[in-house]
Formats: structure tokens, C-alpha cells, sequence
């Protein structure tokens, strides 16, 4: 189906630019609250935990420790840099005192890891507009050939 002279490259932009905007936001949502979450455990207590494998860097592995005389198992945040840890081992963790099952590794709460998590979608949205940028600059046409026209 023929839908006329112009009428898909007007369709295009949109496509694409949704196309970068919904990773975008994704990242934003899901880097922010992580990056947030970490500086807010910085000056809570070093507690010693169990590590419990799993799917670290997506959020899906897990700690226990004792708190006031009870076990509590809670996850640690998207982006948990967890090398070096194997199902079982003792790691050191920071909860919010007033809930247990926010905490995030210790050497986790540093300004780096702060750093690396925000630079992740920053980095994205940079890329995002340098590439836009050139596809504007490399679609327009020289202002000497309009004239001779």
C-alpha cells in the first residue's frame, strides 16, 4: 500500500525517537532509585550477612542477617557488583535501621559505585544526542545548492 510521497519519511522521526526515548526512561527509572538507595544506606551500620546467589547486576540475589534476634532475608538493589561472592559467604552489608529489608552491600555505598551508576543513563542520553545531532547536521543540505536551484 502506497501511502503518498513524504508520508513515511514524517512518520520516521517519531518512530525513532521513541525508539531512543523508551530505553532512556528505562534506564533513568531503573539507575536513579538504585544510585538513591545506596546513598541513602551510607551511613548506616556495617552488619554481617550471608550472601545468597543470584542474578546480582538485575537485582535478584539476596542477603541474610539477624536483626533484634530474627532472620531477615531482603534483596540487594539493581546493579549489585557481587564478584567474588558464592552462595554462602559471609559479606557485609548496610540496612536501614528503621526497615530491614532495604540494604545494599557495604562496599557498594561509595561514591563510585554512585558515580558508575549515574554515568550509565547520563552516558546513554549524551550518545542519544550526539547521534542526533549528526543526523540533523548530515540531512542538511548546503545552503549553495538551494541557491542555484
Amino acid at each position: 500500500m502506497n501511502t503518498g510521497p513524504g508520508r513515511f519519511r514524517r512518520v520516521r522521526p517519531a518512530l525513532v525517537v521513541m525508539a531512543v526515548l523508551v530505553p532512556l526512561v528505562l534506564l533513568y527509572a531503573v539507575c536513579v532509585p538504585a544510585a538513591w538507595q545506596r546513598t541513602g544506606l551510607r551511613g548506616a551500620e556495617p552488619v554481617a550477612a550471608t550472601f545468597h546467589d543470584g542474578a546480582c547486576l538485575l537485582g535478584r540475589c539476596t542477603v541474610t542477617y539477624a536483626v533484634a534476634g530474627e532472620r531477615v532475608t531482603a534483596g540487594l538493589p539493581v546493579g549489585t557488583r557481587a564478584r567474588g561472592h558464592a552462595e554462602g559467604d559471609t559479606v557485609s552489608v548496610r540496612a536501614e535501621p528503621g526497615d530491614p529489608e532495604r540494604v545494599a552491600l557495604a562496599a557498594d555505598t561509595g561514591r563510585g559505585t554512585v558515580a558508575a551508576l549515574l554515568a550509565v543513563p547520563v552516558g546513554a542520553t549524551l550518545l542519544a544526542l550526539l547521534a542526533a545531532a549528526v543526523h540533523v547536521l548530515r540531512d542538511r543540505r548546503p545552503e549553495e545548492s538551494a541557491q542555484d536551484a
